[in-house]
This record gives structure tokens, sequence and C-alpha cells, in this order.
């Protein structure tokens, strides 16, 4: 997570129960012991909500930290529906999912922190989106993640002895740089690498063509990985003998 997301993340949490307190205050909401720990279980839904969208790289975002307070937010309106509470009056502004017009109209009405928070996140995206739609030549290659170094050494000699480009990644992080950059052309992923499941998962999303090989690979566990969008799935020594044949058909 880059910086201005761990910060607006932190922020967006600690102002969640301020900001929600003040307007059921306003709103003449009764703040009793239910809507305390309503609150508070809204709170961590959306710190997990958040740390999810925001560990991913901005191009994958697809929803933006404040839609993700207010659907913590439908959570309490929930409850207060579900007590019978009456809707406030009707200078509120409210939608048909906001009954109770308790969802923020933007970040500046969370408090500074939060604001400044939000507004140095949305620089810090513009600024990435920038870099990557930038003119300069990005040599885009053949990712392979393996848990072995030298498996990792032979499979990268392999598929370079072929023409192609190629250059090994260790672990999750390196490979969203690679996707930030725009530089990944397709990939080799070893099944039993520690962060094997989620480096897949975030490939196949960015949808880069990837080739998944392990020991023994069963049917039930091959079907799901051809159907979760992965290019081939195949035996360790097989994949091994000649690593390009494998790939899919490169320009």
């Amino acid at each position: 997570m880059v910086p201005e997301a761990r910060q607006l993340h932190a922020a967006l949490v600690s102002a969640f129960p301020a900001y929600t307190t003040r307007v059921f205050a306003e709103r003449g909401y009764p703040l009793d012991r239910r809507s305390v720990e309503t609150i508070e279980r809204a709170a961590t839904m959306l710190d997990s909500m958040l740390t999810v969208e925001l560990e991913r790289p901005f191009r994958e975002q697809q929803r933006s930290p404040l839609q993700l307070f207010r659907e913590a937010l439908s959570v309490v309106g929930e409850a207060l529906s579900d007590g019978g509470i009456d809707v406030a009056g009707a200078d509120v502004a409210v939608a048909g999912s906001d009954p109770y017009g308790l969802a923020p109209g933007s970040s500046s009405v969370l408090g500074p922190e939060a604001h400044e928070a939000h507004v140095a996140w949305g620089v810090a995206k513009a600024a990435a989106f920038t870099r990557q739609t930038a003119t300069k030549q990005v040599e885009r290659s053949v990712v392979v993640v393996a848990s072995d170094r030298r498996e990792r050494e032979s499979i990268v000699d392999a598929i370079r002895e072929r023409g192609l480009p190629c250059r090994a990644e260790r672990n999750p992080a390196g490979v969203v740089a690679a996707l930030e950059e725009g530089a990944v052309l397709a990939a080799a992923v070893d099944l039993s690498h520690r962060s094997g499941r989620e480096i897949i998962s975030r490939l196949v999303a960015a949808g880069i063509s990837t080739v998944v090989y392990g020991d023994a690979v069963d049917d039930l566990a091959a079907t799901g990985l051809l159907a979760q969008g992965v290019h081939t799935v195949v035996e360790r020594g097989r994949f091994l003998s000649d690593p390009a044949e494998f790939l899919p058909t490169l320009a």
C-alpha cells in the first residue's frame, strides 16, 4: 500500500465513528448501546474493505474510498430501519440507498485530517496514471515467479534463449510494480510459491496470460485455475523441460 493510501485508510477509519455520531446528534437519531455497537461493527467493515481496495494498484481499484465509506454507513442505516427509527425531517437530503441521510457528500465533512488525506491520495492516483500513460517505452517481459532460486534462473535462461525478454520476481510487491509499469508480457507462476495464489489472481485480474505449473496438479485444482482465467496449467517436470513451449503466442 502506497504511503498516501495508508494515510487515507487510517484517517477514514478514525473519522468514521466521530462523523457518524455527529450525524446522529444532528438528525436526532438515538445513540444507544445498540447504535454504538453497530457503528463499531461498520467501522471494522470499513477497515477491511479499505485494506483490500487500497492494496491494489490504482488501475485495479474498482471502488473509491468514499464509496466504501458510504457502503459501511449503509449498515448503520439498516440498523436504524430495523429499529423502526423515523427518517429525519424533510430538510435532510436523502437517496433511495441512503434514506437516513448518513452518507457524506464529500470528504470535507469528515474533518481536516481525512479531507487532506483524501486530496493527497487523489493527487498520488492522478500522478500514477500520468506516469503509466507517458510516452516513454517500457520493455515488456515474461515474468517468472518461482520458489526455488535455481529453478527460477533456469526458467528465465530458457525463455531468453527463445529470444523473449524475461525477468524474475520473488513476491507480490515485485509483480504489482511490474504491472503498474505496464512491463508484463506474460507470466509463469509456481503454484507452490507461498504467495502463488495471490500473484495468480493479480495477474489474471490485470489481463495477463499466465501459465501455472506445479507438482501433480489434480484435475479439480487445474479446472479451478482455468476457470479463474489462467492460460495453461502444467505439471512441473513438463514445464521445466521447455518453459517457452507453454507460453502463449507473443507478438
